[in-house]
């Protein structure tokens, strides 16, 4: 049976109506990629109120065991006073740096100005001359996209461990950061769990991308 012109045309509107689709997905995705390792490289420096605008109005900040703040006003005042030394930018001889690695960012598939991402961050702080440590940890964030930009609308990091870069995880680590007495958060931790010797996997966003599955996670103690 011969295809009638009409449904080759809508054959040809449908594909373009998905490839349209696809593209903005990409699209998203790239951006969001942009987003979050531009946190990175503000958080490196210690540029708290341009790193608190890729939050979005309402959104919230955890990291580790502080607990969460809520807002972009609350969040800047966080990064600056509890994350920072009380001020934009670093200190003479501070280091930040904060590499956001192994991104993993998925478009919500029935909200498509909702999305979610898993990334991995490797620390390296201290101030020269006097101490210095690494840490890593994994993300668990969602974003949202207001007026066709894309913003962090929930940022969580679990910390893995802490070491004193002099000694390393193999001689010793040091504990889960702890809320602020001077600047308390919004809402108690979302988890309680401990870094290293301690063992924690933070529930993933998204399955299994062969099986389909859930991702198991082992009974943790």
């Amino acid at each position: 049976m011969s295809t009638s012109l009409a449904e080759l045309v809508e054959r040809q509107a449908n594909t373009i109506t998905q490839l349209e689709e696809r593209l903005s997905r990409l699209e998203s995705i790239e951006a969001i990629n942009v987003l979050q390792r531009t946190y990175g490289y503000l958080l490196d420096k210690g540029l708290w109120s341009d790193m608190a605008d890729l939050l979005a109005e309402d959104g919230s900040i955890e990291i580790g065991g502080r607990g969460v703040y809520v807002g972009r006003e609350r969040i800047y005042l966080f990064l600056r006073d509890v994350m920072g030394k009380g001020s934009d930018g670093l200190a003479p001889g501070q280091l930040m740096n904060h590499m956001q690695l192994q991104g993993i960012v998925h478009i919500a598939d029935n909200t498509p100005d909702r999305a979610y991402g898993r990334w991995r961050a490797w620390i390296q702080a201290g101030q020269y001359g006097e101490h210095g440590q690494y840490a890593e940890g994994v993300y668990e964030n969602e974003y949202i996209r207001e007026d066709g930009v894309w913003k962090i609308w929930r940022l969580t990091w679990f910390a893995t461990y802490y070491t004193p870069a002099d000694k390393g995880v193999g001689k010793e680590t040091l504990p889960l950061s702890t809320m602020s007495d001077s600047f308390p958060p919004d809402r108690l931790p979302t988890y309680k769990y401990e870094a290293l010797p301690g063992h924690f996997i933070p529930p993933f966003h998204y399955v299994h991308p062969v099986t389909g599955r859930p991702l198991r996670i082992p009974t943790q103690g």
